[in-house]
């Protein structure tokens, strides 16, 4: 217990937010055990019935990175982060209180993918599935063009093997996405409203953008969304090394419509790329935690 008549250290408060921020997620936990024993019984009746094996792929490191985003809803959803709340009695600074709170959140965010990681290769195991990410992919090469037909020796097919740092990516990811969602929770004090505004000024960005009716708005607008969501070190670079991102439909000039590679992710684009989010993760958490500072 935290001895309420001194400052309590770091490392104290941070334990107590984890066993805090743990029994306010013990229903969301107990809801993804839930999932987890309906994606069991799916994956061995699959086994069963057709012989297919659970794929143990960084691919999957698009579902802790989703998670990583909505567990900082679950954290601050009922919280008074802006007003006197049971959490901000402790006798430690706001800021350093919501930081560890943050940190407990990211501590238990990293338990959950571990365990994710784990429950799926015991999964793979037992049902005999893949557990090296292997597989074989259609490449495009350098000059092939993706605009138009092309021929069928501008593809070849090579065995992909994924990287070994690309299984840190459920991790980074999932840090990534818990980061930037964090700051954006505890910056703002109605963060639900900012999302509702930004839904409106993106219609209203898009009605403007029709009135005005000029094509450069929409490529400008279009080239720009490209670049951020999956350009070199896009957002798709932190969720998933680009290994979505790099998947495109290829028309041949036989008629035939196949999926294809345009490039093979690299461990330095996507170190590059999840440095870059995260560092902006954390000057946007900083801004945030600066809001709540103690003014003495």
């Amino acid at each position: 217990m935290i001895d309420m008549h001194t400052t309590p250290r770091m490392g104290a408060v941070i334990k107590e937010q984890f066993k805090a921020t743990a029994a306010s997620l013990r229903v969301y936990t107990l809801i993804a055990a839930g999932f987890a024993a309906v994606a069991t019984f799916l994956a061995f009746a699959d086994y069963f019935r057709r012989g297919v094996g659970v794929e143990f792929a960084p691919e999957l490191s698009l579902i802790p990175a989703i998670a990583g985003g909505l567990l900082p809803i679950a954290i601050w959803l009922k919280e008074r982060h802006f007003e006197s709340g049971f959490l901000w009695t402790l006798p430690v600074d706001r800021a350093r209180n919501a930081f560890a709170k943050i940190f407990a959140g990211w501590l238990y965010m990293m338990i959950a993918a571990a365990a994710f990681l784990m429950w799926l290769l015991i999964l793979a195991l037992i049902t005999k599935g893949n557990i090296t990410g292997d597989e074989m992919v259609r490449l495009l090469a350098p000059n092939a063009p993706t605009t138009r037909s092309i021929d069928p020796s501008l593809i070849q097919t090579v065995q992909w093997l994924p990287p070994k740092a690309f299984w840190l990516v459920p991790f980074t990811a999932s840090t990534g996405t818990y980061i930037i969602l964090s700051a954006f929770m505890l910056g703002f004090r109605y963060p639900f409203r900012w999302i509702i505004g930004a839904v409106i000024g993106a219609f209203l960005v898009a009605a403007v953008g029709h009135g005005i009716g000029t094509d450069a708005f929409w490529a400008r607008l279009s080239t720009v969304i490209q670049a951020v969501m999956y350009g070199r070190y896009g957002l798709d670079t932190l969720l998933s090394a680009r290994t979505e991102s790099v998947h495109t439909t290829i028309a041949l000039t036989s008629g035939e419509l196949v999926p294809a590679w345009r490039a093979l992710p690299t461990v330095g684009d996507w170190i590059v790329g999840t440095v870059l989010w995260i560092a902006l993760g954390i000057i946007l958490l900083t801004a945030a935690l600066y809001r709540h500072r103690e003014r003495r």
